[in-house]
């Protein structure tokens, strides 16, 4: 494929950044160095309020003095991420906490400077006449790497974390060594620790394609960022093709990755057994593979509204599946589609995006669709936590019992018809009050 080494670094990148091997163990990880989940809710809040407050500045930051800056810091502050919870011990609370706080400070930072940098630096080296056709086959690369890298990161972590686990291997293998606990939970850390050192090896190799904006003095400098955001804001409220792009994309991506944040209380409720939760992510990453080839097809032979409104289908089908459990594997394989439509969403919104945007403004665009997203993710989050709350009074039950949940998730499918319906009535009628931006021409159409 005749591309720019930056859109094969940008596979890498993605892949090391965002397969690691913790990731399987997360919540035991807190739980097991002394932390309590509301404290683990409290450090995941200071991630996204770090991520949410660097997300567009640092898009800014991308367009106007060069995308590899922002992608090696990153990758930097990655490494300092890891470095930070391989110094973690058990027992020490307060020491903990104020070490997972600075990781939570740290690794929503380096998402704020990755989101929108990679992408942007990748999608602007290949050649101009080209883009549209070869941005969709290095997505697919992208997704078939990824599942293998979940799969491989998944299964590592697991079994690396589990200290009876390894102990039981290591005898297999006939050698006579007892792994303890506090040894077997730093593995997987220390594996996320070397990643992290390829991912920043990976940024140092790419190459700045475009020429950055000269510098300036501090305050005008300030000026024009600030500048910069109000203008790609106003493009896209202005330009139909982006604002639907964004619009319809916070409405599915909220409710799929709430979805995939409550998938454990999905599974007890359905009766898997935990030691089974693994697998399934594990099978779900495999199907990954065949579907990378579909998202290519379907961004060949449809075009935008025609792909979203079919997996809006998808969505819906799948969250009536939710709504209304089947017992054991029939239940989880019913709400695969969930899963999958993610892989889909994220495609699609890149080849589009991508497709429609300026290069001296596209990383601040793609950062303004992390931006609205996470603000859609986080507010659908509380009003779950609300909901929970309030049909637990209504049947007279605790929040956390099985069937609140049950009957919470009853609300979803029609939470999503309502939202998608406002969102393309909110569509049909700007298209009577917004301007088409004339530099775009035949934008995909929503």
């Amino acid at each position: 494929m005749p591309e720019h080494s930056n859109a094969r670094l940008f596979v890498w990148f993605r892949i090391l950044f965002n397969c690691r091997f913790y990731y399987p163990v997360f919540t035991i990880l807190f739980l097991d160095l002394g932390l309590s989940l509301g404290e683990f809710a409290a450090l995941n809040v200071v991630w996204a309020l770090t991520s949410v407050v660097l997300e567009v500045p640092s898009g800014v930051l991308a367009d106007r003095y060069g995308r590899r800056p922002l992608v090696v810091a990153a990758g930097v502050l990655m490494v300092l991420e890891m470095a930070v919870l391989c110094l973690m011990q058990p027992g020490q609370h307060d020491l903990v906490l104020w070490l997972f706080v600075a990781n939570r400070v740290l690794s929503g930072a380096a998402e704020a400077c990755a989101s929108g940098a990679d992408e942007a630096l990748a999608y602007d080296s290949l050649p101009k006449a080209e883009r549209t056709t070869l941005w969709p086959q290095i997505m697919a690369r992208l997704s078939r790497g990824m599942a293998l890298g979940f799969v491989v990161s998944s299964i590592t972590g697991s079994v690396l974390y589990d200290a009876h686990s390894l102990t039981g291997a290591l005898h297999f293998l006939g050698l006579d060594v007892t792994v303890a606990k506090s040894v077997s939970m730093k593995l997987p850390l220390l594996l996320g620790l070397g990643t992290a050192l390829a991912c920043l090896g990976v940024t140092l190799r790419m190459t700045e394609v475009r020429t950055p904006v000269p510098k300036t003095a501090l305050l005008q400098s300030i000026r024009e960022s600030w500048a910069s955001i109000l203008q790609t804001g106003g493009w896209i409220w202005r330009t139909k093709a982006a604002f639907a792009l964004m619009v319809f994309g916070l409405v599915f991506d909220s409710v799929i990755r709430l979805f995939l944040t409550v998938a454990s209380n999905f599974y007890r409720l359905v009766g898997i057994e935990e030691g089974w939760y693994g697998v399934i992510g594990t099978c779900v990453s495999l199907l990954g593979l065949v579907t990378a080839s579909w998202m290519e097809k379907s961004a060949k032979v449809m075009n935008a509204r025609q792909n979203f409104m079919w997996l809006g289908l998808v969505v819906l089908g799948g969250l009536l599946a939710a709504a209304h459990p089947q017992r054991g594997w029939a239940g989880v394989v019913l709400v695969v589609p969930l899963f999958l439509s993610m892989r889909f969403l994220q495609f699609f919104l890149s080849h589009y995006l991508n497709e429609i945007v300026d290069s001296e403004r596209r990383a601040t665009a793609l950062s303004f669709r992390g931006l609205t997203m996470n603000l859609a993710y986080g507010t659908l989050t509380l009003l779950f936590g609300w909901q929970t709350g309030w049909v637990g009074e209504h049947l007279h039950l605790s929040a956390d019992d099985p069937r609140v949940f049950a009957a919470a998730l009853q609300w979803w499918p029609w939470w999503f018809t309502a939202t998608v319906l406002v969102a393309g009535v909110w569509m049909w009628l700007r298209t009577f009050s917004t301007a088409k931006d004339e530099r775009i021409v035949e934008p995909p159409r929503l």
